[in-house]
């Protein structure tokens, strides 16, 4: 805490056309004043106007959830005798400020106000400094502003820093067994920092609080990496994924694709996960059929030309063998 320079303009015949800042002249002159209002200062009062200015060192502002704000709580003692009225004045720069144009304090007294410091959203993260400034403009009813009598005190502001993300992705992913799986996310930032991050795939089985290791056959084969600027950044990523060519039963879970700093939450209802679905592997039956390769017919080796006439002449063999029945039969009866 400080007091500022008491300035009291004099002419000074030394140096033509200056004028000298004189304490003396600004006894005098208040003195003077305060006699002409009929007012006469003891021995021991304070004889000239004085104001003690205190403020909350420093502050944060959260912009996380958009524009944020903070409040700053200041003191303002009165050491004199006489009633002051102080202007403030706030300097904060990038910053935003709201608090009273003025306060009143009597003699020996100390009042308290407040200072709303706040920031737009977006706004770079890092220390801010707000100045604010107490000018004693008048003592006991005269106006004493000329003589500059003042405090000031400095506030440091930190913006935090912050970034939020979203992705957009597909709604579900279904696969076969050894099947490629490819796909693109546009994974987007909000954020007040310079940085770049990682966006890389993670894969959690249906029920997972964690991401274990993968199952295998499972394998992220994306080319190039995928990696987003701040602030306020977005970009397209593509992967690609196999899957377990050898499958005995389905497998139910999902893909996180997420950045290297935020915290998705592990688990298939996040808000950065979507389902996957790979169908387990179709058992192959061999077909007994006449027309298709690997028949009996052929195992018995019968070539395909010649399956046409050995059908022909089975049916033929059929008939005949069903009339020799017949005649057999009517002959006995």
């Amino acid at each position: 805490m400080s007091s500022g320079a008491i300035h009291t303009n004099v002419y000074d015949s030394r140096k033509s056309g200056s004028f000298v800042i004189n304490r003396s002249f600004s006894v005098i002159f208040i003195s003077s004043m305060l006699v002409l209002c009929g007012i006469s200062p003891s021995g021991s009062a304070q004889v000239l106007p004085e104001t003690d200015l205190e403020c909350d060192d420093s502050t944060e502002i959260d912009l996380s959830d958009g524009a944020g704000s903070s409040v700053i709580n200041c003191e303002l003692t009165n050491p004199t005798a006489f009633a002051e009225k102080v202007e403030l004045t706030y300097q904060s720069g990038a910053l935003d400020t709201a608090g009273p144009g003025s306060v009143t304090v009597e003699g020996g007294q100390t009042s308290t106000f407040q200072i709303v410091i706040a920031s737009s959203s977006g706004q770079s993260a890092g220390t801010y400094e707000v100045n604010v400034s107490a000018v004693v403009t008048e003592w006991n009813g005269v106006p004493v502003s000329i003589f500059g009598f003042s405090d000031e005190e400095g506030v440091e502001v930190e913006v935090l820093p912050y970034t939020t993300c979203s992705s957009s992705r597909p709604s579900a992913i279904f696969a076969e067994a050894g099947e490629d799986v490819a796909f693109s996310v546009v994974y987007s930032c909000d954020s007040n920092e310079d940085i770049s991050m990682s966006i890389s795939l993670h894969l959690l089985e249906k029920g997972s609080s964690q991401e274990g290791m993968w199952p295998s056959g499972f394998n992220d084969m994306s080319v190039g990496g995928c990696n987003i600027q701040n602030p306020m950044g977005s970009v397209s990523c593509d992967f690609i994924l196999t899957t377990p060519s050898n499958l005995q039963e389905k497998w139910e879970g999902c893909l996180i694709v997420v950045d290297e700093v935020s915290n998705p939450g592990w688990s298939c209802s996040s808000d950065f996960a979507f389902p996957l679905t790979v169908n387990e592997r179709e058992t192959v039956v061999p077909s007994v059929g006449i027309d298709v390769n690997g028949t009996i017919l052929e195992e018995l080796g019968v070539t395909e030309e010649n399956q046409v006439y050995f059908i022909g002449g089975g049916a033929g063999l059929v008939v005949l063998l069903i009339s020799l029945i017949v005649i057999l039969r009517r002959r006995r009866s």
